[in-house]
């Protein structure tokens, strides 16, 4: 794992979500990602802090040009940077126990993006 960490990148997002209460459970429900360092609701906004391969930008990415299918929010803004000062990065939070679903409830087999590009999530039996 130290070898992906040498080549994340720090991402941070930051999204409107329609209510208080949907900006809350959006930042519950993706707290548990392997990827997150950060997650946290502020009223209506959710920010969240991810390190990621490059491998995985094109997740990313999607939640900031469709945020309303991939995340539930009305508008985000996502920023990139190569040269986090700290941390540097992180190893992704892999339970011991890994599921048949994603922390966040997807289940990778039903993904149309399953295998091109993405492996699954690392927190599941579906990771490959």
């Amino acid at each position: 794992m130290a070898e992906e960490k040498v080549n994340q990148e720090c991402y941070l997002l930051i999204g409107e979500a329609p209510t208080e209460e949907a900006a809350a459970r959006i930042a519950e429900v993706f707290s548990a990602c392997p990827y997150v360092y950060f997650m946290g609701a502020f009223g209506n906004m959710v920010v969240g802090v991810y390190f990621l391969s490059g491998a995985h930008r094109w997740w990313l990415q999607a939640v900031a040009e469709n945020p309303q299918a991939t995340l539930g929010l009305t508008r985000a803004a996502l920023y990139i940077t190569e040269r986090p000062a700290f941390p540097a990065g992180m190893e992704p939070r892999i339970p011991e126990e890994k599921g048949d679903r994603a922390p966040c409830g997807a289940y990778c087999p039903e993904c149309p993006r399953y295998r091109d590009p993405c492996r699954g999530c690392p927190a599941s039996h579906h990771h490959r």
